[in-house]
């Protein structure tokens, strides 16, 4: 038996999303209750930071002479902006709210209070369980894509697609007014001049295909998530994942581009609400083996990208284009035969 990576794209599911605050806090919701995307559901105080001014360096003199020129002392309040010492025209300012930790060696600590952290919902649904002083269950029936790598935060939005088919690359010039607040659709991968476009118009997010790897230092800070389906390049949307995806435009949708890849593995993922009174289709358990009719992705190359069904399973290794020996299957990729793909080359589509 052989077990896949697996990713999910699921028409219609149940999804389940814990919700869970870094520190002890308040819930805001009871189970049972219905939320909407945007509503907090839990709060907490997280603790405050610390700032350290070298004092004798900004006001350019020795640190023995700095506590001539200060004008706060221990334990004072101070708010952003206030002058705290002064010298010949010179004068250092709070960066933030707080008050006066520490002072010496030339140098003043500055610890500010507690900051209030909201923990929203993400996606609408019904509370299935409060998790005491941590969280919530947040559950709802929703169309399921799972990415290979994101970036950026979570976000809600109307899913708009710009492209025609999963091969087309999305293009600065698609990016229109019409785009703000709206989740991009794109198909092969976008470029600099387009992620400055949807930048300046505001989208909540960008589903592409892939991405090329120039783009990874201008995307560290990406005020909207990104989900990329495929992986780093130039490689088409799996028609599966483009023909779900493009068949809910219109729809509002909840976008996350979070990755972690240890413990709970969390990945970038694209979830469709659907009506409640829509029939959901059965649930296939994480961790099934590679078996004939399996529907697989291939995520290198010669076919990366390319979906199909699993026609085959030799029982016995054979050889591939680097020389060597491998297990491997026989699938469907609507050529005009199978083709054998390494078994390491596939995952499952679920």
């Amino acid at each position: 038996m052989y077990y896949p990576f697996e990713t999910k794209v699921i028409p219609l599911t149940n999804v389940r999303r814990q919700r869970i605050l870094p520190v002890p806090g308040r819930i805001l919701v009871q189970s049972g209750q219905r939320v909407e995307p945007t509503q907090a559901v839990a709060q907490a105080e997280l603790p405050g930071d610390f700032h350290i001014l070298p004092l004798a360096r900004m006001l350019g003199v020795s640190p023995s002479r700095v506590e001539r020129y200060l004008r706060v002392g221990p334990k004072d309040a101070l708010e952003e902006g206030q002058v705290i010492a002064r010298r010949l025209g010179r004068s250092v300012t709070s960066p933030a709210n707080g008050t006066v930790a520490a002072s010496g060696s030339g140098r003043l600590l500055i610890k500010t209070g507690p900051v209030l952290f909201e923990l929203y919902a993400y996606i609408p649904g019904m509370v299935s369980n409060v998790l005491a002083d941590y969280g919530v269950v947040v559950e709802t029936t929703a169309a399921l894509i799972q990415g290979m790598w994101g970036c950026g935060g979570e976000s809600f939005g109307v899913l708009k697609c710009l492209v025609e088919g999963p091969d087309a690359p999305l293009q600065a010039r698609a990016i229109d007014p019409s785009c703000h607040g709206t989740i991009l659709v794109g198909g092969s991968e976008l470029n600099s001049a387009a992620l400055e476009a949807a930048r300046e118009l505001q989208v909540r997010g960008i589903v592409t295909g892939s991405l090329p790897s120039e783009l990874f230092t201008q995307l560290e800070r990406s005020p909207f998530p990104i989900v990329v389906t495929e992986g780093i390049g130039s490689v088409p949307m799996a028609e599966p994942i483009f023909r779900l995806l493009k068949t809910n435009e219109g729809r509002e949708a909840a976008i996350s581009g979070k990755v972690q890849l240890q413990w709970d593995v969390i990945r970038p993922e694209v979830i469709i609400p659907l009506p409640a009174d829509t029939s959901v289709s059965a649930q296939i358990e994480p961790g099934s083996p590679l078996t004939v009719g399996t529907r697989v992705r291939a995520v290198r190359a010669p076919y990366a990208g390319e979906t199909g069904q699993v026609v085959e399973l030799p029982a016995q290794a054979r050889s591939i284009a680097t020389g060597a020996r491998a297990r491997g299957a026989k699938v469907d990729l609507g050529r005009e035969a199978p083709v054998f793909i390494p078994l390491a080359n596939l995952e499952i589509l679920r």
